[in-house]
This record gives C-alpha cells, structure tokens and sequence, in this order.
C-alpha cells in the first residue's frame, strides 16, 4: 500500500490562497489580539507540506518486522502532524478554541471522539508506549505499558498493553490503516473550506471598508498624507505603503534649488495621476498596477547606458541605509561630469531635494514614469488614447 492518498491539488490551492491573499491575511493576522497568527498558519502550511509529500515514503509494509514497527510509528506521527495543522488553521481562521471535528465519531466507532482515540493510538504505538494512562482512550485509575507493536493480530497491526494491576489482564489494541486513511483524509478535506474561508474573510473586509469615505484635499502632499493612513487601515504595511512614502518625500522636498524649478514643478505635476489612482484604488479596495511610478526607468535609455553602473550606486544612497556616503559622491561627480546631473547637485542638499532632483533630471534624459503596459498604449495609440479620471481630487 502506497500512501500518496492525499491529493496534492488541495494543498496546492491552499498554498495559492494564501499566497494570493497574504497581504490580507498578514494585515489581519500579523497581530491579532496581540499575537502573530499569521506565523501559525505559516508553520501549518509547512509541515502540511512534509507530510504530503513524505507519506508515499514510508513503507507501513516493510518485510523487517522491527522497521516495519519504525515506519508505522512515522505513519501515525504524520498522521497527527496533519491532523493537529488543520486544527491550527481551523483556530485562527474561525477564532475557535475547538475545530468542527472535535466530537466526530464517525471513523472508528468508539464512545469517544475520533480525535480522542486518535491520541490514544498514537501514545500507544508512538509518541509513549512505555507509559500509558489508558487502554481505550478513556480515564482509567492504572497505568499501561505496550508490547512491541507488530502485524500479528487481529488488525493490520497491533500491540498488547500490560496493565500495573497484578489482577488485569493483559489485552490487545489493534488498527486498521484503512481508519487511519480515513481520519486523515476526512480533516486533510478541512482545507478546501479553509481557501473560500479566507477569499470570504478577504471580501468582506473590502466591502466593509470600501463604503468608508476618504477625505479629499486639493494639495497634493496632504492628500498623500491621508491616503497613507488609509492604506494602513484597509492594507496595513502593504497595498501601496512605499509608493506613496516615496510621493510623499518626493511632494515634501524644500525644492531649495538655484535654478530649473520648472522642471522639478512639472516633474510633480507629471506624478499627480498616481495620487489620483491611489485614491481611486483605497477607495475600491484594489491594489493595481499604476499607470505611472516615481521611479524613472532608465534601463531603455540610450543615452544613459554609459552611466548604468554610477546610477545604480547612487541609487543605493536613497535605499540602503548603511550603504557608505563617501562611495556615494564620487557616483554623483561622475553623473554631473556626464552632464546627467546639475552642477548643483550635491550630497550636502537636503535628501529629498536630492531625490527629486534625480528623479527630474533623469525623466528629462529619456527614462519614463509610465509603466510599460500605459507606455505602448500611448505609443501605439497616441492619436486615439482617452484618459478618464474619476473623482478627480485636484478640480
């Protein structure tokens, strides 16, 4: 018997759900209560993961009667690795102490749940053999030992437990892999309900908080204020959190410069639609590609290819903290010795002056704000293209 019984298509679409919707669910479970989790249901998706895919490995009818004994032990521990990462999902994505199988009794037919019994096969042919508070799962006053566990029996495999009670005997405890098949596909299904459970929770939460309205304001930097706060309330540090820090130190600059402040003026203005969008987007619950980003592509540009490797390094002084300042200013006298850069610009300018200054200057050199889909469509259909701004917040 091969046990490849769980269908890898289930975990599969479990894994894509929570992928899909993971800055959902880390915006709601990343501290829920004052606890993290979302790291359960991670460690749950894992060593689901382990044993879907170690099962069809260990073989429960091995000729070695001492390993066979070994890999029905890592059988059943597989088993209730499984069963204890579906009661795990179960507990956060419902906030229930107890999942909805916890008083099912329908696989082995005992008086007890299947999941009390379960822990009863479980301590006797793995986790503690040697010191047993039960022979059927239920509370009893002696202690129990088991004999070494082997396919000679009653069932497909089976042990005996010694009671301490000089005056009990001895009595014998079977299972049939094909109950334990059972038991474990039956949770191992839980999972299907868990992805439309977590695309349920996902829409709703949208719809709740798309009917709250978001505050409109002509000036562009406040506005992004506001859509900063917003997007943490419906997406917490995900959905549009940089882009819109990177507007807002872009809007925020002194502008402290000598000369050319038309270009930096019009290099804003340029950005506007992507406030607009954002706007447009919180208030939908939709996180979208935008049509165009603060970030100049440069990489197309001919007459910056000579300049890459400087570009790049400099770039780092926006983005990398701990990157080293010295390095940074020879990158920068290069691209104003290129003639990429102002003469004026400096690492001594305030930093977001600096940033908007590259950003401006490299915009004017060629390299583009739109994103690559909107860039075709206007190249392509530049005499023909309509754009369409809704609930425009700088009428």
């Amino acid at each position: 018997m091969k046990l490849d019984f769980l269908n890898q298509t289930i975990l599969k679409e479990f894994k894509i759900a929570i992928n899909d919707h993971s800055d959902f669910l880390i915006h709601k479970y990343g501290n829920f209560d004052g606890r993290n989790k979302m790291n359960a249901l991670f460690s749950a998706r894992d060593w689901l993961h382990i044993v879907v895919n170690g099962l069809p490995n260990v073989n429960i009818h091995h000729e070695n009667d001492d390993i066979q004994s070994i890999n029905v032990m890592q059988f059943i521990i597989l088993l209730d690795s499984l069963s204890e990462a579906i009661q795990q999902i179960y507990r956060v994505l419902y906030n229930e102490r107890n999942y909805k199988l916890i008083e099912d009794k329908s696989i082995f037919g005992k008086e007890i749940s299947d999941d009390k019994y379960f822990s009863h096969i479980r301590a006797s042919f793995a986790a503690h053999p040697v010191n047993l508070k039960s022979y059927d799962g239920t509370k009893s006053d002696n202690q129990y030992f088991a004999s070494w566990s082997t396919k000679h029996g009653n069932g497909d495999f089976n042990v005996y437990l010694y009671s301490n009670n000089p005056e009990e005997a001895d009595r014998i405890l079977s299972i049939y892999f094909d109950q334990l098949i059972k038991y474990a596909e039956k949770r191992y299904l839980l999972l299907k309900e868990f992805v439309n459970e977590i695309k349920r929770q996902e829409e709703e939460h949208n719809v709740m908080l798309s009917k709250l309205p978001i505050k409109v304001e002509s000036y562009a930097l406040t506005q992004l204020l506001i859509l900063r706060e917003e997007n943490k309330k419906r997406f917490g540090d995900y959905g549009y959190q940089d882009v819109i820090d990177e507007l807002i130190n872009l809007f925020d600059a002194p502008m402290m410069f000598p000369t050319d402040n038309e270009l930096y003026i019009n290099f804003l203005d340029k950005l506007k639609p992507a406030i607009q969008e954002i706007y447009q987007n919180l208030k939908n619950m939709k996180v979208f590609d935008l049509s165009i980003y603060p970030y100049p592509r440069t990489f197309l540009v001919k007459d910056l290819q000579s300049a890459r490797y400087d570009l790049e390094k400099f770039s780092e002084y926006f983005t990398n903290p701990n990157y080293h300042h010295g390095k940074v200013s020879d990158h920068l006298d290069n691209l104003i010795i290129k003639g990429i850069f102002p003469h004026y610009a400096s690492l001594a300018m305030d930093k977001r002056d600096l940033r908007l200054l590259s950003y401006a200057w490299l915009e004017k050199h060629g390299a583009s704000i739109h994103t690559p889909y909107y860039e075709r469509k206007i190249e392509l259909n530049s005499d023909k293209v309509e754009v369409i701004i809704i609930d425009d917040i700088y009428e």
